[in-house]
């Protein structure tokens, strides 16, 4: 992957994270959370247990397994996308401004050809 695909992917993500503090919605905080832990672990490698716990991502006062009601879900959404949110902006700015061993600097069009010429 070159590295502004990368910028622009995470730059959608943002965006999409960010619709998600306005307007929750299970169904998209889902998705958003598989794309852009899809997205990171192909850039920065697996992103463990440890990690998550690190990050504080999905703390909450209620007990574990505890049924929320809507105002809690749209509180666990918005805490859980925040904290989501600030790791995309640091890599993100981490990418533009050092790079990445696992991304190129090249644009798609040369990553295509090579991935053809692998063949």
């Amino acid at each position: 992957m070159s590295r502004s695909r990368f910028l622009a992917l995470t730059d959608r993500l943002i965006a999409d994270g960010e619709a998600l503090l306005t307007q929750p919605d299970w169904n998209l905080f889902r998705a958003w959370l598989l794309n852009s832990d899809e997205l990171l672990e192909r850039v920065w490698g697996r992103m463990d247990r440890y990690h998550l716990a690190w990050l504080n991502v999905g703390r909450d006062s209620a007990a574990p397994g505890s049924a929320l009601d809507d105002t809690g879900t749209r509180r666990f959404i918005a805490d859980v996308a925040s904290a989501k949110l600030a790791v995309l902006r640091t890599m993100r700015t981490a990418v533009e401004r050092r790079g990445s061993p696992r991304l190129n600097d090249e644009d798609e069009g040369a990553e295509d050809a090579v991935d053809e010429e692998e063949r």
